[in-house]
């Protein structure tokens, strides 16, 4: 596991710095939700025209880290994030594994 302690290091290379952090996390009412979360996610993958954040896995590996049950960690939620870690383990892999082999 990594040093959670070392956060610093990616988040001051986060595209999401200095943007409002609601963003991230979007209410649960489902006519908010998606619009919400899907302008997050075109941040983390660059689908805002600007490219990928640059920290995207470490991220997303920093939620993995912290079991984080809310928000939008590396460009998934918390549903999309537990899928990632059952497609990895279907293929005998940790999700730290499958996401530095560049799998997707």
């Amino acid at each position: 596991m990594r040093d959670p302690y070392a956060v610093e290091n990616w988040r001051a290379d986060a595209k999401c710095k200095g943007l409002n952090t609601e963003l991230w996390f979007p209410p649960r009412e489902k006519e908010l939700y998606k619009t919400i979360a899907d302008q997050a996610k075109n941040v983390c993958f660059g689908r805002d025209g600007r490219p990928e954040c640059p920290v995207r896995k470490d991220c997303l590996l920093y939620s993995e880290d912290m079991n984080e049950q809310y928000g939008i960690w590396g460009g998934l939620s918390h549903r999309e994030r537990n899928a990632l870690k059952r497609k990895a383990a279907k293929h005998g892999m940790t999700i730290k594994q499958w996401v530095e082999s560049g799998k997707k």
